[in-house]
């Protein structure tokens, strides 16, 4: 039975150092550490889901704040942390010299508590989650530090390249990064090997350069209209070409059909990519680009028994609802230019369509710890069948010399949860 008057927020951890709760490496001794948090998180609001770990760990990393995060993924059929989290925070965790505890697959609680910084670069960064877990979603707890370390950095990391319910390689090549590089993001991702569900085993390699300034603003207000579309349908060994063929044809048949872009540039193409893949699949990624520089990406993953039309059919309607959403970022670009709305000098606004969950958890804990405000505002004069949103942010301009302090910790720490965001929301009556 629980003891009463229990203070998760005072519980005391026993560290053998080196171990797998803490990086430091400067003695084998056995020392106490008190947690006491800054922030204590609630990891099942909104969205409920991973993206409150990556963003709380990399916003304490730069902010140099101890956090504990409970009820992770309560909502979840399986509750707790996966691979592919943790894999995330160890990395976090090695990165700060952090003292991490609860780092395992199900725990539903951690507690971070960063020991240094700033990201000091010495070599090759290398993560695995050592499953199918998406490499992707280890950029997004990382990426925002890597930017404001002291040098540019080299990161190898291992597990899957296309998984569900992730942002896809192709789509963080293809779409965040060119946008993200309006922001003064210069990083480079190349796969140098495929990895599928189950096994994973892919590799990905990514270079970033740091920056000297904080992140420029960024400004998305007009979609205009699209004039390309590509294509492109994968497949390895024991798939055969047609399937990549058949998917193709469904999606090109279907933007066909909608009159909007009867007269667009349609290009496919089938891809063979046996050589450069660990284990076999198949999977189709669409690109939409406009005349005002708008990009949009959709992925679907193939899977034993579902047909290739399916396949097709579902990121189609995945990028064609984006599209007459009528904004100028897809449902998933969305929320990744959150974090760095709120680091960068200046004021952002993008236009969105529907504001996604995603976007509000973000909005939720990027805003608790940088201080920035943001504004959602309703379109005027949207077009029929619109739903749009202005998403205004005035950031920060975080630098790690200007904006860090040195963690004062106390026995009272802030809750974060759904009830004390800086978001504004102006509801107007949209024609």
């Amino acid at each position: 039975m629980a003891k009463k008057h229990n203070k998760p927020h005072l519980k005391k951890s026993k560290i053998d150092t080196p171990t797998e709760s803490s990086s430091s490496t400067s003695t084998s001794t056995t020392t106490i550490i008190e947690e006491k948090p800054d922030f204590e998180i609630d990891g099942s609001v909104l969205e409920g889901g991973g993206q409150i770990l990556r963003n709380s760990i990399a916003l304490a990393s730069l902010y140099n704040k101890c956090i504990e995060i409970i009820n992770i993924r309560k909502g979840r059929d399986a509750p707790g942390l996966k691979a592919q989290h943790k894999t995330g925070i160890d990395l976090m965790a090695k990165l700060y010299k952090a003292h991490l505890s609860g780092s395992k697959c199900g725990s539903t609680r951690v507690y971070y508590k960063p020991m240094v910084k700033e990201v000091n670069i010495q070599e090759t960064i290398e993560a695995d989650t050592k499953t199918a877990g998406s490499m992707c979603l280890l950029i997004q707890v990382s990426l925002p530090c890597l930017l404001f370390s002291n040098g540019s950095s080299k990161m190898v990391l291992g597990g899957g390249t296309n998984a569900d319910f992730a942002p896809s390689a192709d789509y963080m090549m293809r779409v965040f990064f060119p946008i993200a590089s309006r922001m003064g993001i210069d990083s480079t991702l190349t796969i140098d090997k495929r990895g599928f569900y189950p096994r994973g085993c892919g590799q990905m390699t990514m270079i970033t350069k740091n920056l000297t300034e904080p992140l420029k603003p960024i400004t998305m207000l007009e979609k205009g209209n699209v004039v390309k579309i590509t294509i492109q349908s994968y497949y390895t060994a024991k798939v055969s070409p047609l399937v990549a063929e058949r998917m193709n044809n469904t999606a090109k048949k279907m933007f066909k059909k909608d009159g909007d872009f009867k007269k667009v540039d349609i290009e496919t193409e089938m891809v063979d990519i046996s050589k450069c893949s660990f284990g076999d699949g198949a999977f189709i990624f669409i690109t939409a680009y406009t005349d005002t520089g708008c990009i949009y990406g959709a992925t679907s993953n193939g899977s034993i028994g579902v047909p290739a039309e399916k396949v097709a059919e579902d990121a189609t309607d995945i990028i064609l609802k984006d599209l007459q959403d009528g904004g100028c970022v897809d449902e998933y670009l969305q929320d990744q230019l959150i974090i760095f709305m709120a680091l960068a000098k200046g004021k952002s606004e993008i236009k969105t369509g529907p504001i996604s969950l995603h976007t509000q958890t973000s909005i939720l804990f990027t805003s608790k710890f940088t201080g920035a405000e943001f504004i959602i505002t309703p379109c005027e004069n949207r077009k029929l069948g619109e739903e749009t949103f202005i998403i205004t942010c005035n950031g920060i301009g975080y630098l790690p010399s200007s904006s860090i302090t040195t963690t004062t910790t106390t026995t009272n720490s802030t809750l974060i949860n759904n009830n004390n965001s800086n978001i504004t929301t102006i509801t107007t009556t949209a024609d």
